[in-house]
């Protein structure tokens, strides 16, 4: 079962637990493609499924190494 995380989860797995980065900037990286989009899973409920968001940093990873 894929585990959903909320977006402060989310923005802690991408800026660690010591600087996380803000719920805005993920939300502008959705809208740039750098990170999936949330699921409703209620109307007041959002969730990141965690295998995206993986796949995404190591998309952006790679993108990085190959620079």
């Amino acid at each position: 079962m894929t585990r959903m995380l909320t977006i402060a989860q989310a923005c802690r797995l991408i800026g660690g637990d010591e600087r996380p980065i803000h719920p805005a900037t993920y939300y502008r990286g959705v809208s740039a493609g750098r990170y999936p989009t949330p699921v409703h899973i209620t109307p007041k409920s959002v969730r990141v499924p965690e295998h995206r968001l993986l796949e995404a940093l190591a998309r952006l990873m790679g993108e990085v190494e190959a620079a």
